[in-house]
């Protein structure tokens, strides 16, 4: 063997990752793509809308992804703005509790996406 063949023979058997990608371009491009489609789910989960003030109009579908935080800030503007449950129920907790029994209500009948929270307490949706 020559110095120039034994140089290209160690050359083909060298090993990286360049030369994989190199040999394989289509499903280096798949794979890019791939990648670059989980960052951006990573980034839109990390990054996207956040939760805002809960009103009279936030639907079920939205009350359910607010945090405990918000939900107590809307049971007391509720007893503020509206007075007690119409059970007689006068704290944050039992709206809270109204809401969510009358939200799985609406997501039994299908109708989470338009019930409003305030439907929810009256069971009117």
């Amino acid at each position: 063997m020559s110095t120039g063949a034994s140089a290209a023979a160690a050359k083909d058997s060298e090993f990286s990752v360049r030369s994989l990608l190199m040999r394989h371009k289509l499903f280096a491009l798949g794979l890019a793509a791939a990648v670059a489609l989980m960052l951006a789910m990573i980034l839109v989960a990390v990054l996207g809308p956040k939760g805002g003030a809960v009103t009279d109009s936030t639907t079920c579908t939205q009350w359910g992804s607010a945090n405990q935080a918000l939900q107590a800030a809307y049971g007391r503007l509720y007893l503020k703005e509206h007075g007690p449950l119409p059970g007689g129920g006068s704290s944050p907790s039992k709206v809270i509790a109204a809401i969510n029994n009358g939200c799985t209500q609406a997501y039994g009948d299908d109708v989470s996406d338009t019930a409003t929270v305030r439907q929810a307490i009256s069971g009117g949706f």
